[in-house]
């Protein structure tokens, strides 16, 4: 989920739990997220940022990546199916 979709997300639901009494569960289910981002809504206007995967490398695939790179360039230049 984009940061700026997220923040309109925590905002939606802040908002809906500030208008009418609704449940925890309610929400969650309104929404459909995790019970843990409700109450990181509630609790935050930011969404918490989220840590960066590990970079992974392909070192069989790295004497091949340039004949790879240009199949895929050749391949934008041909004609459509």
């Amino acid at each position: 989920m984009a940061l700026r979709n997220s923040v309109k997300l925590y905002e939606q639901i802040r908002r809906a739990h500030a208008l009418g009494q609704v449940s925890f569960r309610e929400l969650f289910c309104r929404f459909g997220v995790h019970r843990r981002d409700v109450g990181a809504a509630l609790v935050s206007l930011v969404p918490p940022v989220r840590k960066a995967g590990p970079l992974v490398r392909a070192p069989k695939l790295d004497p091949w990546r340039l004949v790879i790179d240009g199949w895929l360039e050749a391949d934008l230049e041909a004609p459509r199916k």
